[in-house]
């Protein structure tokens, strides 16, 4: 083979390197295929047998999956299928047997099948497992015991349970002899019973009893345990609640799906059964961003149990992705991949999405969807200066452009490592937007330098201190910052209102040059000694930020007083305020972390050292300080 002949073939090479790479991550489902017929897939292993020996076929994996059912995935070929059906319990006593492993945190249940399951990590992205199972809490798959999966580039195994996952439930009803019922099916027993072999998870429990109001309740079963549920049935010929004159009936409430109560003709309760008077009642809901409010009206007949019905509506916005370059691969967590920019409507709440391209650095993100709002994500992906992924940027080791991809490389001098870095510094500095924040709340503990104030110091305050004292306690709003490619520039005023507050029960002594003075308290005459430390300080410094998270270095000034009020001069008798400069030059370090990165203000945590040099007036100090504040960037504007 020539040499332009091996050239030609490597540029063959990367060309279809590069297409592939615009593909959906291939450990992820790109799309279920569905045909035209309702039914195509035979009851098999794990599943029970239907009547007509068939399932129903899904289009897309279901958010929430009714207790008692379950989700089949199967694989043919390259094309993967759902179906809806019955989990067989048998399936566990089998051989070979099928287990049960824990969804993982991050995921609900439609999140999870979207992603390829595996018995070994080193297996090629086609030899994933054909066959799985999903329900609300857990994923089985016969003959593994360990399982993993592929998410951000990162490998995470799964453990099956040590035993199946069953439990039992213990059932009673006042007046017993009820025919219990569950996931609407009839367990051919009555109350009191005990229901054995049942999935842990959670299960709906129905009781029918003649001439009784049947009842129905959501039960959550616990692996290896017994979970006891008592039911009170009403009688439908003694069903008339009377309390004084009134006649009352009773509401019974669904769980909501998020932390939010309801309010019952305005007022807040606590319970999901009410009794509740004869006639119409007001029943309100918020449902925040996420779940659209409910506000109506329901009859509550006397001596009837009445069910409220009414649906938790999901609320979704809209979301545009602007990308440099365009034809980036986007993928939503939980979502197919789409190649390209993109507009598109999503749930309200809290989203991660991912971007990649051959020749760029992957960047992930995460964003916020709100209701009727459309929010625009910005990502500006970096180009990949290490392709070959040897550690060596390209074009010093020139790799992969004139060496290959495979052929090695030779390693750069130091003087080439300089360069790069220098060269990322440049970058950032001609490209950093503008940006201004002001802290919102924060704490501050500082600690003199000098030993024999440190010591006045403690005495004084007895070892309490707090409130804005600007020595160790709270700050609100003290804090300004502005910064602009690579500089940074601040102001910080010291809060002194508060006072660092006279704490002991005896007398102090204290001897200056200008003469001696005794310090105590007494709240009958008003005398209150305090100590207040007025400042002002500036900076100025550099800054660099990646990704999230910023590092800042400055070199700054404060001007302080110490001023001791209401303190007794011995020669005169008299209560005096004594006042000592006290200023100080300082460096100090920033750390901070945004929560956002693409909006137009973010909050953001810091952390702030200052270490003194020089000599002080009187002290200089050691300060720390954290706290949240709000930073804004009038370049992302549009994202607001």
């Amino acid at each position: 083979m020539t040499r332009r002949d091996s050239i030609s073939t490597i540029i063959i090479l990367l060309t279809a390197v590069a297409c592939f790479a615009q593909f959906p991550d291939p450990h992820i489902i790109a799309d279920f295929n569905i045909n035209d017929t309702e039914i195509v897939e035979k009851g098999g292993f794990g599943i029970k047998q239907r009547e007509t020996d068939t399932l129903f076929e899904l289009g897309y994996p279901p958010q929430f999956i009714r207790p008692g059912e379950v989700v089949v995935r199967k694989k043919y070929g390259v094309d993967y299928k759902l179906f809806l059906g019955e989990l067989d319990s048998a399936a566990f006593s089998a051989f070979p047997p099928l287990y049960s492993f824990r969804i993982p945190s991050w995921s609900r249940a439609g999140q999870i099948m979207w992603y390829r399951i595996y018995s070994d990590p080193d297996d090629k992205r086609n030899l994933d497992v054909e066959t799985v199972f999903f329900d609300n809490e857990r994923i089985y798959v016969q003959h593994h015991k360990t399982i993993f999966y592929c998410r951000n580039d990162r490998w995470y195994p799964l453990h099956a349970a040590s035993t199946p996952p069953f439990g039992s439930l213990s059932v009673n009803s006042e007046p017993q002899g009820a025919d219990i019922y569950i996931n609407g099916k009839s367990t051919g027993q009555k109350t009191p019973a005990l229901l054995e072999n049942l999935m842990a998870g959670k299960h709906e429990v129905e009781l029918f009893l003649p001439n009784h109001h049947f009842q129905r309740r959501t039960v959550k079963i616990t692996n290896g345990a017994i979970t006891s549920s008592s039911f009170e049935l009403m009688s439908d010929f003694d069903t008339l609640l009377v309390l004084g004159e009134n006649q009352h009936g009773i509401l019974v409430l669904p769980y909501p799906p998020v932390d939010s109560t309801y309010r019952i003709n305005g007022s807040v309760i606590t319970s999901f059964k009410e009794q509740l008077p004869d006639g119409e009642h007001h029943i309100q809901w918020r449902g925040g961003d996420i779940y659209k409010d409910i506000d109506t009206f329901i009859f509550i007949p006397a001596g009837k149990m009445v069910y409220f019905n009414v649906p938790f509506e999901r609320l979704s916005g809209k979301v545009t992705f602007e990308l440099e370059p365009k034809d980036a691969l986007l993928c939503i967590e939980g979502f197919p991949c789409w190649p390209g920019e993109l507009a598109i409507n999503l749930p309200s709440g809290f989203h991660t999405v991912r971007i990649s391209r051959y020749g760029y650095v992957t960047e992930r993100r995460q964003f916020r969807v709100s209701h009727n709002k459309v929010a625009l994500v910005k990502i500006h992906l970096e180009i990949n200066t290490d392709r070959d992924g040897d550690g060596f940027l390209d074009h010093v080791d020139r790799c992969p452009d004139d060496y290959g991809l495979y052929d090695g490389c030779p390693k750069p001098r130091f003087t080439d490592r300089v360069m790069i870095m220098t060269q990322d510094i440049n970058e950032y500095i001609e490209t950093e937007p503008f940006s201004f924040a002001v802290s919102a709340i924060g704490l501050i503990n500082r600690s003199p330098a000098n030993r024999r104030f440190h010591n006045f110091l403690s005495s004084f305050s007895g070892g309490r201190t707090g409130g804005l004292n600007n020595y160790q306690g709270l700050t609100i709003g003290n804090i300004y910052q502005a910064s602009y490619r690579g500089l940074i520039g601040q102001a910080e005023l010291g809060q002194w209102s508060s006072g660092i507050k006279f704490q002991r029960p005896d007398t102090l002594t204290m001897k200056t040059n200008n003469g001696s003075y005794i310090v105590w308290y007494d709240s009958l005459f008003s005398i209150d000694p305090a100590i207040f430390i007025p400042s002002t300080a500036i900076s100025g410094g550099f800054k660099y930020r990646y990704k999230n998270y910023s590092i800042a270095y400055s070199l700054g000034y404060q001007w302080e007083d110490i001023i001791i009020d209401q303190i007794q001069r011995v020669s005169d008798g008299q209560f005096t305020r004594v006042t000592y400069d006290n200023d100080w030059w300082f460096h100090e370090l920033l750390f901070e972390g945004d929560l956002f990165t693409d909006t137009y203000m973010t909050p953001a945590l810091y952390a702030k050292f200052k270490f003194p040099f020089g000599s002080g007036v009187r002290t200089n100090w050691h300060s720390f300080q954290f706290g949240l504040n709000i930073r804004f960037r009038p370049s992302n504007w549009k994202n607001s």
